[in-house]
């Protein structure tokens, strides 16, 4: 009776002790990175059912709410990582914070040998989405923007053109700050190699410059800061291409110090065929081209860098970086140009014309980077916790033994610091364009030539700073100033059939233009848990001053605005693995230089451009709705989102004179984007991985142009499927994409279907890789375009000679193996995340 009646108080009193908070830190022990959504499912100890669950947030800690007290174990699971029992978890109605858990990449056994298992492509975070681009075998070789021909919710064509959810207006950043060139130039002037991975934004917080209605894309570059010298060189070569990286890494504990030195030199050939018809009240003109085309990019470069652990509160950085960069273009075109009569479409006259073109376009650019991180010392707090020993775990914390004891408060990861950084570059960049038209007698009969030289400057200052407000929640704030400064000088002659060559410049089109334009900016933003909600409210205002003057036009064009840009994100994690996100942001698209030219130039002898200085920036509210959910090591996403632009840019086409026509940029109206985007990692096998993702939505511009209304509209489709096999120390990739039809104001543009295969082997325990890629296979890969207006019509189609062929050889440095520093540690833990840019 008393055993019985001890029995029945001990069962009461467990009974009658408060739930609990169960909280830990996921993190990878190789790269000693947290892991976000890791899956965390609590069990009762000699059982096999789940009690409860969770998935660990951004910072890689996870909190369980609400457990009983009792005995359990918990089992971690994350794709691409070995499962993970945590045993001997005891709650006694106090919070248990059972510390950090590391897991192991998993690896697959395969004969008598052991390779590691491939890691998820795509990761997601609350405002961004991670991709990981060694994944990525049919990019090795090329540049960034072989890596986003890969990535859900960006769109490359065939000539490298990059759009992000159908819009090319986006901003390129290069380890978190924004690139001084345009987003394609940048895109193009990074080589793949150089790559660790690319962080997709299309919702970005505050934090960020507002620039970029589309979102942004940051490039986040190899850094190895281990103990010790590292490095990873390569060199590739295939069609009509060559290059080749080299990157040195050197740390110990007071630097950390990289230089990378990359060559390319590409080229890209295809076929032209355009129709175009031109009405007039008395005569319809047709012209019918077919041509081939040629377009190269190549140059050098040279980045560096330099972190000094001044104490361990105080790093500075200074980076730079340097090189020439050129890009090439030829073609020959055949015109068969057709005059007709528009009542009884009787042929009258006929002419055929042959046309040349050649441009060159590049310059060295430089720049420089200093930067500054002080972290002030965590406060000591008085930690109440209980850590529970587990598997792996010694039970002591930072302060000695589980229970009450002077210890470093381990709820709130982020670091109270403030951050200061300064740069300059520069680029010189001058532009030739040559045209000519040769009769079929073999005389040139007409021709021009545009020159376009000057250097463009810029200067920017950020201050930022970080508090730790709690154990929950944060607060950012921040200051940036950019000052811009460009001179363009432009000539332009006509080609002279009576002296055999180019005359002197034409007054009307050679002139000099001044660009300036300020940037100040301000942003603060709050971010916190409660629960398993999590939200991030924040607000940033900027102030602009733009002032373009030049000879071609008749008054200065001044732009004088502030703008203010509220951001919010939230996310909630619900039972079963599933996660809901949600953001709102409002974001700019200020036109880019080349838009706003006020000069005319040349493309060929039937087309001819000019900017537009008078444009006024787009303005975008963006609105995304996503749910995550786990199946064991399975992930499927869903997005539901919707854009709307004010003031859309769009280049548009006129009759400038006798059978040419104008290309330029007008603000049309309103657009709007509605559609979902679904993206899956799928493990079939241990040795077989599939991503699939597509995108439907639905596009609608409208507005009026040239006192003309309009509203086009166009459900728009996209899809793609990689599948990744793992055969001992052999990867093989197959990838396959497709982009549909789209809307324009004048008409609509295409993509078309491409596959692409990647082989990459390894030899001597990975040191030494050999990756064959073939792109576009089959040679589908197209693009079209078509444009109606009542004065004239154009049908367009480009065509890239198929498939591209390329073999990249990768050599890893001293870094195949774990490093140890002098006191014969192991390194893993060192991390210089502070320091400067790549």
């Amino acid at each position: 009776m008393k055993k019985i009646l001890i029995l029945i108080l001990t069962m009461m009193s467990v009974a009658i002790l408060p739930a609990a908070t169960l909280s830990g830190l996921i993190k990878d022990v190789k790269t000693n990175k947290v892991l976000e959504f890791a899956n965390i499912a609590v069990y009762e100890k000699d059982s096999e059912t789940i009690k409860t669950g969770t998935m660990s947030g951004i910072d890689g800690i996870f909190r369980v709410f609400n457990v009983p007290a009792g005995n359990y174990y918990l089992v971690i699971t994350y794709m691409g990582y070995e499962q993970k029992q945590f045993d001997g978890v005891t709650l006694n109605g106090k919070n248990v914070d059972v510390g950090t858990i590391m897991l192991n990449p998993e690896t697959l056994k395969m004969g008598n040998v052991i390779v590691e298992a491939e890691k998820p492509a795509v990761t997601y975070r609350i405002d961004k989405r991670v991709i990981d681009a060694s994944q990525f075998l049919s990019a090795k070789g090329g540049t960034a923007v072989e890596i986003l021909e890969n990535v859900p919710s960006v769109d490359v064509d065939i000539e490298g053109n990059v759009s992000l959810r159908g819009n090319s207006n986006f901003t390129v950043m290069i380890d978190g700050r924004p690139s001084v060139l345009e987003p394609q130039d940048a895109l193009e002037s990074i080589p793949a190699a150089a790559v660790e991975n690319i962080e997709i934004m299309t919702n970005a917080s505050a934090k960020y410059e507002a620039e970029g209605g589309a979102g942004i894309i940051n490039i986040v570059t190899k850094r190895d800061k281990r103990i010790g010298i590292t490095g990873l060189a390569s060199i590739n070569a295939g069609t009509n291409n060559l290059g080749g990286n080299v990157l040195l890494n050197y740390t110990n504990t007071k630097i950390t110090a990289y230089i990378s030195l990359d060559y390319s030199k590409r080229n890209f050939t295809g076929e032209s065929y355009v129709d175009r018809i031109l009405y007039s009240p008395d005569t319809t003109a047709e012209f019918i081209s077919t041509g081939d085309r040629n377009h190269g990019r190549g140059g050098w470069g040279i980045r560096g860098g330099l972190d000094w652990f001044i104490t361990k509160n105080d790093v500075a950085g200074i980076t730079f970086n340097y090189g020439p960069r050129s890009s090439l273009g030829s073609s020959t075109t055949a015109y068969e140009i057709i005059y007709k009569d528009p009542v009884s479409n009787a042929v009258f006259n006929t002419y055929d014309y042959t046309s040349y073109e050649n441009s060159t376009r590049g310059g060295s650019r430089y720049s420089i980077k200093m930067d500054y991180t002080h972290t002030f010392p965590a406060k000591i707090v008085e930690n109440n916790t209980n850590r529970s020993k587990g598997a792996g775990q010694s039970g002591h914390g930072p302060g000695g033994p589980s229970g009450a004891a002077q210890s470093i408060d381990k709820k709130n990861n982020t670091k109270h610091q403030i951050k200061f950084d300064v740069s300059y570059s520069n680029w010189n960049m001058d532009e030739k364009s040559f045209t000519y038209l040769v009769d079929a007698f073999g005389d040139t009969t007409e021709g021009q030539k545009t020159t376009e030289i000057g250097p463009s400057n810029s200067i920017r200052g950020n201050l930022e700073y970080t508090l730790p407000i709690d154990k929950k929640s944060n607060f950012e704030a921040g200051l940036n100033g950019k000052f811009n400064w460009k001179r363009d000088g432009n000539d332009m002659c006509y080609y002279d059939p009576l002296i055999g060559d180019f005359g002197e410049p034409i007054e009307q089109f050679s002139n000099l233009t001044n660009y300036k334009q300020n940037t100040f900016s301000g942003y603060a933003l709050y971010s916190a848990d409660f629960g398993l909600f999590g939200i991030q409210p924040g607000v940033r205002a900027e102030y602009t001053y733009r002032e373009i003057d030049s000879d071609a036009a008749d008054s200065t064009y001044v732009i004088d605005r502030l703008h203010i840009f509220p951001t919010l994100h939230m996310s909630l994690q619900l039972p079963a693995n599933i996660q809901l996100m949600g953001s709102y942001t409002r974001r700019i698209s200020r036109p880019r230089g080349w838009q706003l030219e006020p000069f005319y130039s040349w493309w060929d002898a039937y087309n001819i451009r000019v900017g537009n200085p008078a444009l006024a920036p787009e303005m975008t509210d963006s609105y995304d709705f996503s749910v995550q959910k786990s199946f064991g090591k399975n992930f499927i996403s869903l997005d539901a989102f919707y854009k709307r632009t004010t003031d859309k840019i769009e280049r548009i086409q006129t009759v400038y004179e006798d059978d040419v026509i104008l290309n330029t940029y007008e603000n049309v109206g309103v657009d709007r984007s509605t559609g979902i985007e679904v993206m899956s990692n799928l493990n079939i096998y241990s040795w077989w991985m599939m991503n699939i993702s597509g995108r439907l939505y639905h596009y609608r511009v409208a507005g009026e142009l040239y006192e003309e209304s309009f509203d086009e509209s166009s459900y728009n489709y996209s899809a793609r499927m990689r599948n990744t096999f793992v055969l001992k120390d052999t990867r093989l990739q197959v990838g396959l994409s497709y982009r549909s039809k789209t809307a324009t104001a004048q008409g609509t543009s295409s993509g078309g279907l491409m596959t692409d295969l990647g082989v990459r082997q390894d030899f001597f325990d990975g040191v030494l890789s050999a990756t064959l890629q073939v792109r576009d296979i089959f040679g589908t890969g197209f693009r079209q375009y078509e444009v109606t207006t009542p004065t004239y019509y154009t049908y367009s189609e480009f065509n890239r000679d198929a498939p591209i062929i390329s073999l990249d050889l990768s050599l890893k440095i001293n870094n195949y193996k774990k490093q140890q520093n002098g006191n014969g540690f192991e390194s893993d833990d060192f991390n210089s995340e502070d320091g400067g840019e790549y």
